[in-house]
């Protein structure tokens, strides 16, 4: 179950995404797979000029973290701290080795896919209501 607060921020969004004209509506449908590309390519150069690729990777990690409750106390009860375990999940970035001749090639195809899909974003965003 999601807890409301977490939701809070969103419901205060949702009206924003509504205040969209078509105009801009069609425009940005018309730029993201653009966008996408541009993204892409960004990315290849940024490996070729590296050497290596940089992957996302799962990693779970046991960390101690104090906890109140069930321990022992100077005070005789049984209210204390004690360390209790906890599993931190999450991703972390690791390198991975590349073919920069492959690398090359998919940046040409890229940058050739870019130059059509800007032929065809330009003419959907003509397309679009003034």
């Amino acid at each position: 179950m999601v807890p409301l607060m977490r939701l809070a921020p969103l419901a205060l969004l949702l009206p924003l995404v509504a205040c969209a004209t078509p105009r801009e509506a069609c425009l940005r449908a018309a730029g993201s797979e653009l966008a996408t590309l541009d993204r892409l390519i960004v990315e290849t150069q940024a490996t070729l000029e590296r050497g290596y690729a940089l992957r996302r990777a799962p990693y779970s990690a046991t960390v101690l973290d104090f906890c109140v409750g069930g321990g022992r106390s100077a005070w005789g009860g049984g209210l204390g701290l004690r360390y209790c375990p906890d599993i931190e999940t999450g991703f972390r970035e690791v390198p991975v080795a590349i073919d920069p001749a492959a690398e090359r090639r998919k940046l040409a195809e890229l940058q050739t896919r870019r130059a059509a899909e800007a032929r065809r974003a330009a003419a959907a965003a003509q397309a679009c209501p003034a």
